[in-house]
Formats: structure tokens, sequence, C-alpha cells
């Protein structure tokens, strides 16, 4: 049983603002599940029989009866500004882990220096992706995303594994007092951009996409049409009934995001009026929950009123609200994009991942609240980090099916071992076992049969 504790900001007089408070929610609610509380002041930390913590201030001079973590001052700031900060030492006395940290605070111990790490204001850049708020053109792609291989993180190999709460829980062992982890599991996820290959387009569409086939001689496209259009042959996006199977015999619920923007060029999905798209929609509802994708065009959009159509659409098909989302291409801006969603009523998002690497981009599995850094404020919404996605490792990391099943397995031991919680990111057209996807449909199934 995790034991109570009582925390005290030893610097300042106002008491903790709004990012330690922030950080004491990741750490202890989200992941040791510690009672905790805020001393109001100095006498009323010492009198009390919780185990002790102090941030900040000089360090304690009987450390057996306190929980010293210095303070590098990032904490203190406010906006997007990050101080000056040098690396800690890469001792288990200095840091959590035992590999150095950012925010490294100088102290004299016995006549020598030891640089400890001000672990706190790491887990507060880490979590709130501050590092990525100063990102320009240089650090993104063509999208505008972030590229992982850019982040420190990557640079670390801190997107390995969920290196904030593998550092948190290293602490707390450190610490000797006890917590409460959560059971490892696996959240399977499915971004549904084109619903059908063929089935339940327009007239108009089949026509543009056959002639389009003609003119680059894909004749076995057309040849596919037909025959899926005639009921001969099963439409090759169409693997919902198989997911759905797969996913139940893993004991797993799965999530799947629908794609229903206006037709443009990055949103190329059925429209939303089909029918038969609707109809997928709805009998996925029982087996699985459901979310928007909301569209590229959305996202680029100054104004809310594409996204806020698109979730309308959801909701008018669904019959219930909406609660969750995941960003086609997987676009999002850390702050305004989170403070986007909140205003539109989003309880969750699913978007939190790189394109181009696999990994933690927040060095966290388990769902954690949003912090908009520019309005210091935590928001009433919940992110969920995606570990892999489909897209990056047969586009981006170039690896085979084969490749994909150990690296996927590699996220799922260092998961596993902090109870932790592995989501995955695929599409219903990945297991179609067609085109660039041959071989991918094995793979997902062996991937679940080894992750689970």
């Amino acid at each position: 049983m995790a034991e109570s504790l009582i925390l005290w900001l030893a610097e300042g007089s106002d008491g903790p603002n709004e990012r330690h408070r922030y950080v004491a929610r990741i750490v202890f609610d989200v992941i040791l599940r510690c009672d905790y509380r805020w001393a109001a002041n100095e006498e009323e930390w010492l009198k009390s029989s919780h185990r002790k913590i102090q941030y900040g201030g000089a360090a304690p001079t009987d450390k057996s009866q306190v929980i010293w973590i210095p303070a590098a001052g990032l904490l203190k700031e406010s906006g997007s500004s990050i101080p000056t900060w040098i690396w800690s030492d890469a001792t288990n006395e200095a840091t959590p882990g035992g590999t150095r940290l950012p925010f490294g605070v100088r102290i004299e111990s016995q006549g020598d220096e030891i640089i400890f790490s001000d672990w706190w204001s790491w887990v507060f850049w880490m979590t709130t992706r501050l590092e990525e708020y100063a990102f320009g053109d240089d650090e993104r792609d063509s999208f505008g995303r972030i590229n992982g291989r850019e982040t420190l993180a990557f640079r670390e190999k801190w997107l390995d594994r969920p290196e904030v709460e593998f550092r948190v829980i290293e602490w707390a062992k450190s610490c000797d007092f006890s917590y409460d982890l959560t059971d490892y599991c696996v959240v399977p996820t499915v971004d549904v951009d084109s619903a059908y290959a063929y089935r339940h387009r327009s007239l108009t569409m089949t026509l543009a996409a056959t002639t389009h086939d003609i003119v680059k001689g894909r004749w076995h496209r057309i040849v596919e049409r037909i025959n899926v259009l005639r009921g001969a042959e099963p439409d090759a996006y169409d693997t919902y009934d198989w997911l759905e199977q797969l996913h139940q015999k893993m004991g797993l619920r799965a999530i799947y995001f629908f794609l229903l923007a206006n037709r443009g060029k990055y949103d190329r999905g059925l429209s939303w009026r089909s029918s038969g798209l609707q109809a997928q929609i709805r009998s996925l509802q029982d087996k699985a929950d459901v979310g928007i994708h909301p569209g590229f065009s959305a996202h680029e959009s100054l104004s809310s009123d594409e996204m806020k159509a698109e979730i309308a659409r959801l909701t008018q098909i669904t019959g219930v609200p909406v609660i969750r989302s995941r960003q086609h291409y997987l676009l999002q801006q850390p702050g305004s994009s989170w403070k986007r969603l909140e205003q539109l009523g989003l309880k969750e998002d699913h978007s939190l991942g790189y394109a181009d690497v696999i990994g933690f981009r927040a060095g966290m599995s388990r769902a954690f609240p949003a912090y908009d850094v520019i309005n210091e404020k935590t928001l009433n919404l919940v992110l969920h980090p995606v570990a892999a996605m489909d897209a990056t490792l047969m586009r981006y990391l170039r690896v085979t099916p084969e490749e994909a099943v150990d690296q996927v397995s590699r996220l799922a031991d260092a998961t596993r071992e902090l109870g932790g919680v592995l989501r995955l990111l695929w599409h219903n057209e990945s297991v179609s076992d067609i085109g660039e996807w041959r071989g991918w449909k094995e793979a997902y199934e062996v991937i679940l049969k080894r992750v689970c």
C-alpha cells in the first residue's frame, strides 16, 4: 500500500505554483499513485508525521528524515523560456537512474562538488514538450511536424522506454517508500483514413479513380475495382471483422479514429455522408471505442470551425458525445493544439508520438494531463501517448515486418517492467496484405501475441 507524503516548497513564501503542482501530479498521481499534499508552511511540514519531501532550498542536514530535490529554477519560470542548464552527474547519488539528466544543481558535499539533478524540472520539460516550443523549420518536416530525431530524447536514447516513468520509479526505490504501480496493459488503436478501397464511394469518385488508373496504366486496379464492386472479391481495406476477431481473441478493446473531413489534398477519405461508412462506424461501437480523426485542413485552419464540424458529424453518426481524438498525420503543436481540443470539449487526445521514429515522445506511456506553458495552466485534456505506428516502421524506418515485430517487442518489454501502457497505432489498410503492406497483417498478429 502506498504511504502518505507531505511536500514543502522551500523557496519563496507564496507556496507551490501551477508548475510545481503539475509535476507533483505527474509523479504522485499518475505514476506512483501515492497520497500526498502540500504543506502550507515549514512549520506544518515539520510537525507532520508523514514522509517528508522538500523541493528546493538548502540540502537538509539529516537526509534520513527528509527526501530532498534541488531546484534549478525552471519551475519558477513562466512561458516557453528555458534557463541555461548543466548536466547532472551520472551517479545514483546525484540522479535517479544513474545516468545524467538536464537541470543539474552544483552542491558542495564534504569538500567535493556534486551536480545533483533537479529531475522535477526535467519531468516538466519532458511532459509539456517545452523543448519543442523553440523548434523552427530546421527541426520540422514538410508538414510542420517535429522530427523526433532532432530532440534531446532521441540523442540520449530516452525514447526507447518511458524514461520519465523509469526515473520516477527509480527515485521512489532509492527513497525506500511504498508506491502502487498500475498493471501493464496493451491498447490497440486503428486510424481509418480510407475506410474502403473501392466500396461505398460515389459514382463520380469511382469514375474519376478509374480514369486515373487508365491514364497510369494500372489495369490490375481496374480489374480489382470491378471485382469488388460486383461482389466477386472483398474490399482490401475492409479489415474490421478480422481486426476485431483478433482483438477479442487477445482480450483487447481497440479504439478506432475515423476521418470525417471534407475532401482535400491530404484528406482523401470517403465522404462522411456515405451510408456504408456510417454503418461501419455504428457497427464498431458495441465492440470498440470510437474517436474523431480531425483532418489536415482542420489542423491548419486558424478557426476551429472545421474541427468542430467534424466532431459534430461523428456525434450525429454515433448518437453519443465525442470525447477522444487523434490528429491526422499526428499533426499537433504542444500547448496550442491541446488548448483547442479542450475548448472543443474533447477529453482525450491520442496523438502524442513522432512520425519519423518510434518510442515515447514525452517519456510517458501512461495517460497524463496536458499543460499549456504559455498560459501556465493544466488543461482538462488527457494525453494518451503512442509508442509505435505502422507507417513509421514501414515508411520512415524502412524495416521489414519481421524487424517491426522485434522493435515493438522491445518497447513492450520496457513498458511492462514499469507497469505502463503500450499503445499501438495501426491503420485498417496496413493489414490488407496487399502492395506495400504485404506481410504486415501477419506481423500485427505476431506483435499482439508477443506483447500481450
